[in-house]
């Protein structure tokens, strides 16, 4: 397994909404948090192509996928496989109808296992990786 760290994503003091970050070449394994996290669930926004615009994420019974975060620096193992088919992701603090904004900047890490070799793969272009 070959895993790959990216730095983000970001959350301005004040906001609820995270930056968006990249993670087309593989699936979320693993969040790693900031720690003094104001507490709330986090929830996510994904995007096809990260300019276009990003929707709410709900699995197929039509829950909000949901992550519980604690307030100190933690690291979250991601067991599940809703990741599979995004190509750009946002977190939210809270939930889409009751966000909570975030008292101070904060900074995640986001661990992806790429996706090695073959058709959709990392060495696939970003558009033929995901659909």
């Amino acid at each position: 397994m070959t895993l790959q760290i990216i730095d983000g994503p970001h959350f301005q003091a004040g906001e609820s909404l995270s930056d968006g970050i990249d993670i087309s070449a593989g699936n979320i394994v693993r969040i790693t948090t900031d720690g003094g996290w104001t507490n709330a669930n986090m929830t996510f926004q994904i995007s096809t192509d990260g300019a276009s615009g990003y929707n709410n994420l709900y699995d197929a019974a039509g829950n909000e996928i949901t992550i519980v975060v604690r307030g100190d620096n933690s690291a979250i193992i991601v067991r599940d496989d809703w990741s599979r088919h995004i190509n750009f992701i946002k977190f939210r603090s809270g939930t889409a109808k009751s966000p909570v904004p975030q008292a101070q900047a904060r900074q995640f890490a986001v661990a992806i296992e790429v996706i090695e070799g073959g058709v959709g793969g990392a060495d696939a272009p970003a558009a033929a990786r995901r659909p």
